[in-house]
């Protein structure tokens, strides 16, 4: 009989020790929401059915292992059951925010931002392209590489002066294309 209360205490042991740990794992498996169930309630169902089955005395070599296999069947168990219709008070916070709409919002104006960034570079990339070689090389050296006016003076051997009214008249010309 001592020998199944050591075994029984071990388990308790490891419940309380492993608790949380527990419980994370379960979050990163299942969206409570969706399924209406807590990671408590799964780990007391599986606690539970391990106390009611379990023969104590041929005890689990590793329960560790044991107990997460028999967490991520459950998991799997309410996964495959047909998920019902959600009450959208599920997903409204405490200061009666709709999270889910948000998230699906801020994800709609991310792909739309990211669809007009992508148009303004195509339409900059045409744009530049119709700017003279010369202008095109100083608005690619000083904005897209951040080299300066005096270093590029330097190595084009060219007054910085000519780059700042190139890049000046390169400019206008852009604002020009880009406007029309």
């Amino acid at each position: 009989m001592t020998a199944n209360n050591d075994h029984r205490k071990s388990y308790k042991e490891f419940f309380a020790k492993e608790y949380n740990k527990l419980v994370n794992y379960i979050y990163k498996y299942i969206d409570t929401r969706t399924y209406g169930i807590e990671p408590e309630d799964i780990i007391q169902d599986v606690a539970l059915n391990i106390f009611d089955k379990l023969d104590f005395d041929s005890p689990i070599e590793n329960i560790a292992g044991y107990l997460y296999r028999s967490i991520r069947n459950k998991i799997i168990d309410y996964q495959r059951k047909p998920v019902k219709d959600i009450p959208i008070e599920n997903f409204i916070d405490e200061n009666e925010n709709n999270y889910l709409l948000k998230d699906l919002m801020d994800e709609i104006v991310d792909e739309e931002n990211e669809l007009k960034r992508s148009e303004l570079k195509n339409s900059l990339r045409k744009a530049l392209e119709q700017l003279k070689p010369d202008q095109q090389a100083v608005i690619f050296e000083t904005e897209y590489e951040g080299i300066s006016f005096e270093e590029l003076s330097e190595r084009w051997n060219v007054p910085i002066g000519t780059l700042l009214s190139r890049k000046h008249r390169a400019i206008n010309k852009l604002k020009q294309i880009m406007n029309k």
